[in-house]
This record gives structure tokens, sequence and C-alpha cells, in this order.
């Protein structure tokens, strides 16, 4: 008997050990089927920004539907009710408004046919783990709540296009609710030999999902009498 439960455990041991080497990409499938059934969805959000020493932060009202439409209202953070920016990705175009300086600037988005995450934090589902390596990171605290912190990091041929530094160090991280394997934060983290540390930290709260979202809110209107700057790159 006691050996019959030695056995059990060695065994207990090897299926564990497989569960859990099974896992970061059983949540990442998990994620990509609901995100594939998700056509479009809406939420409060709160950006964190740091650049080397600087840190801001901002909250807000986004808007997002496939593959590559997005509102993003910006609030005054002493009066909600007053919006100090506007971003609208129209699958053609980048448009940023700034009401208290009456300027938009205007940008041609490079690859309208890309399916993105979400437009702007800059990495797309499409090949995902042909160009990304995934690992669940050891974080108790968000697993007792129920969610599941994925860390991506750009494979080497990524790295190798031009444009990309060697010395730089760039991860992703995804916060995805085990309840509906959504994400409900993206952070980007990008660290290199000197002090131009970046990190960009997004947090959804009140998401909503497959409502009706009028068309309209995704065309950008010129304000009249506003300076438009076309920072689209030549």
């Amino acid at each position: 008997m006691k050996r019959c439960r030695n056995v059990v455990l060695i065994l207990s041991f090897f299926c564990n050990s497989w569960v859990i080497a099974q896992t970061a990409s059983q949540v990442l499938e998990n994620f990509k089927e609901e995100y594939r059934k998700s056509k479009n969805f809406t939420a409060d959000f709160v950006e964190t920004t740091i650049h080397g020493t600087n840190k801001g932060t901002s909250n807000g009202q986004l808007s997002f539907s496939k593959p590559n439409l997005l509102r993003q209202d910006y609030f005054n953070q002493e009066d909600s009710s007053k919006i100090v920016q506007t971003i609208v990705l129209d699958g053609e175009y980048s448009w940023s408004y700034t009401p208290f300086l009456n300027q938009v600037n205007k940008m041609t988005w490079s690859n309208p046919d890309r399916k993105e995450l979400l437009p702007g934090i800059g990495f797309s589902l499409e090949n995902l783990e042909t160009n990304y390596n995934h690992r669940l990171k050891d974080d108790k605290l968000a697993e007792e709540k129920g969610f599941h912190r994925m860390e991506l990091t750009p494979k080497p041929h990524l790295l190798a296009q031009p444009g990309n530094q060697a010395t730089i160090h760039e991860k992703i991280e995804l916060l995805i609710d085990s309840k509906n394997w959504l994400p409900v934060q993206f952070g980007y983290y990008s660290t290199s030999a000197g002090s131009n540390n970046v990190s960009a930290t997004i947090t959804l709260k009140n998401i909503k999902r497959d409502l009706p979202l009028s068309a309209n809110l995704f065309k950008f209107i010129i304000p009249k009498g506003a300076e438009v700057i076309d920072i689209s790159p030549e």
C-alpha cells in the first residue's frame, strides 16, 4: 500500500509539472478565443506613463471596434466633464486633438489592415506566437483575485528589424481575467543601458462588450478654426 501511495505521489508530481508547463499556452489560447468572439468594447481607463524619472497619470474613456478603430477621450483631472484631449483612429488616419490649443495632429495610419490587440498599444494578435515568447509571471496577489499576468517578449527576428537597437529590451504584459479571459490591463516596458527607460500602462474598468456603437464615434471632424499639423512620416 505504501508503495502504491508513492507511485501516486510521483505521478501527481509529473502531472502537476505538465499542467504548469501548459498553463501559459492555455491562458493565451483562451484569451485569443474570447478576443476573436468580441466585436468591440468600451471601458473607463487609467493610463500611467513613466519616461526616465518623469511620471504622468491620466484617465478617461475609450471605445474600440475591431479591427482598428479607436476613440480615447482624456478627462481633466479636476473636472471629469471636461475633455483635455481626444484621440481617434479611423482606420486610415490617427487624429489627436487638444481643445486648449485648438490644435490637431494628423498622421497616416501606416497599415490599415493590421489587426491590433488595441490600436496604439503597438502589437498585433496576428502571428503572436510566431513573434513573441510568452510566459505566466508569478503574481500571487493577482492569482488570488482570479487574474493571470502574461509576459510577452519579442523574438530575435523582431529585434533584428531595422530601427531596433540591441541595447533596448522590450516586453508587454497583459493582466487577463480568468472569468472571461479578457485583458483588464496592458503594459509596455522598454529598458536600455542608459536611463532612458519608458513604460506605459493602461488599466481598464467597467468593460462592456459588443454594444451597438455608432460608426460616427470613430469619425473625426476637424473643429472650426483648429490648426492641423500633419506629422505623417515621409
